[in-house]
């Protein structure tokens, strides 16, 4: 019986013994875990914290540790969620290329000095294009041999002549137009084209954009006196492009006109069209004259020698 009762005495100590042993292991070891998982959460908490989870646990209480674990993954989707929907759209969005706030047509005046008008010869030295119209370079419709920049530099030279002998400031532009360009008009040219041959006819587009409130008006005149001089048919609707053609576009392109330029958009007709070759290949002249008559007519741009006689 004392052997008996000796035995299980000694079984008794080396059981607590090795539960006080595993106890001292393994609670520095938990708070270490803790501390490198959730570092942040540890510095936030503190030392002290730190100190009083290793004391309680060398005394056999439940460990602290998992609470900062917990904390620390309950914060993690938060750090690293991503951003709203309307903080993405508006990194995406362009900035706004024009310094200062955008006029209204009620700020409009015209030009200081003679009365200027440009004239755009559409595809024109398209090559020469920065890199943020890259995509004017290698554009534009043909016919046959013919590239549609020379017959748009055609008529815009005929127009050019026919205003500058009435008195007229001209600007013949190509393809990409000085930043913050200011005129008192502004005309881009252009032809269509089609692979239907008998797809013709013009239009004419003001910005869907206008600060200035007036080139509706100078659109209609041209609508009128350009089907009048070359008998082209009118085409009566207008293309997405052209109601927002990069020229108007001050606010993406710095490459654009000054928002205070009164601005228009001319598709002479189609030259894939035979009909609409015989005046914008074979007789240019008369497409220049329509272009005048509307020039001439707008209330903006009278012929300055009847201004100096008056």
């Amino acid at each position: 019986m004392r052997l008996v009762g000796f035995a299980y005495t000694c079984v008794l100590v080396l059981t607590l013994t090795a539960f006080r042993l595993h106890v001292e292991v393994a609670a520095p070891s938990a708070v270490v875990s803790a501390a490198a998982v959730a570092p942040d959460a540890a510095d936030a908490v503190g030392g002290q914290l730190l100190a009083e989870a290793a004391s309680s646990s060398l005394q056999g209480d439940p460990p602290v540790e998992p609470v900062l674990v917990e904390a620390a993954q309950s914060e993690a989707p938060a750090v690293l969620s991503a951003p709203p929907a309307r903080e993405r759209r508006n990194r995406r969005r362009r900035p706004n290329r024009y310094p200062g706030p955008i006029p209204t047509p009620a700020d409009w005046t015209p030009p200081e000095g003679p009365v200027r008008i440009a004239l755009q010869a559409g595809h024109w030295r398209a090559d020469e294009a920065p890199s943020e119209l890259s995509g004017l370079r290698d554009n534009g419709t043909r016919w046959k041999e013919t590239a549609e920049w020379e017959v748009n530099l055609e008529i815009v030279r005929r127009t050019g002549a026919i205003l500058e002998g009435m008195g007229y400031q001209v600007d013949i532009l190509p393809a990409v137009v000085p930043p913050s360009y200011r005129a008192h008009l502004f005309i881009a040219v252009h032809a269509d084209g089609s692979n239907d041959p008998s797809a013709s006819g013009y239009r004419v587009a003001s910005p869907s954009r206008d600060a200035t409130g007036r080139a509706a008006q100078v659109a209609a005149l041209l609508d009128r006196s350009y089907g009048e001089a070359t008998g082209i048919k009118r085409l009566p609707t207008t293309t997405r492009r052209m109601r927002n053609y990069y020229a108007f576009n001050y606010r993406r392109y710095e490459h654009a006109l000054h928002p205070m330029t009164i601005a228009i958009i001319l598709e002479t007709g189609f030259l894939t069209s035979l009909s609409d070759r015989q005046v914008l290949v074979d007789d240019p002249e008369r497409a220049a004259r329509g272009i005048v008559a509307a020039v001439t007519a707008f209330s903006v741009t009278p012929p300055p020698r009847v201004l100096g006689d008056e």
